[in-house]
């Protein structure tokens, strides 16, 4: 790797397919190094810790949902878009496994994360945004004002993915996304 982004991305991605693949408790900060043939100092230059890696994996996939965003700025419903932006954070879910989705989520719990949940979270605006978009060009049907909205569809699908997630994956996690954010847009 040549540059600062690039070794970074490629730490987070590495340690969390050894998350995935061992636990996110069996897997230490040395065996993160050896599988990026980094040293311990490049590691800690980068991440004070696996708890901080792990953290920030979250603002993570809402990068990847805004840059996906940007792909379907050119899209014709705003309902649609919205759906892609929300469908990211499964996908991104599905990916990693739902060991690591626990693990985030107590993270979460411990640390005392996400204090504004979910106004705070990286395209929230955007959602109220798009919903509001949607409201106005009769895609939608749900009456409540979209910053409501978008606070309970927030809300369901976090509570949808933590199940999922103590469920060790046992269920379609789209599919029950889908159906969630169906009935609360009103579509």
């Amino acid at each position: 790797m040549t540059n600062n982004a690039s070794t970074k991305d490629m730490i987070r991605d590495t340690a969390l397919e050894l998350f995935k693949e061992q636990g996110y408790d069996n897997v230490s900060i040395m065996d993160i190094c050896r599988k990026c043939e980094i040293t311990k100092r490049t590691f800690y230059y980068h991440y004070e810790s696996k708890a901080e890696l792990l953290s920030g994996v979250v603002k993570y996939w809402g990068i990847q949902a805004e840059r996906l965003l940007n792909t379907f700025a050119s899209e014709e419903k705003s309902v649609n878009i919205l759906w892609q932006i929300m469908k990211v954070y499964c996908d991104k879910s599905m990916q990693y496994g739902p060991n690591i989705v626990k693990q985030v989520y107590i993270l979460t719990i411990q640390t005392a994360g996400d204090a504004h949940f979910p106004e705070g979270m990286y395209l929230f605006d955007v959602a109220v945004k798009l919903l509001k978009k949607a409201q106005n060009a009769g895609e939608i049907h749900n009456p409540y004002d979209p910053e409501s909205i978008a606070f309970i569809l927030y809300h369901t699908l976090r509570s949808i993915s933590i199940s999922w997630a103590s469920e060790d994956g046992r269920y379609d996690l789209i599919a029950e996304y889908k159906k969630a954010f169906d009935i609360i847009v009103g579509i």
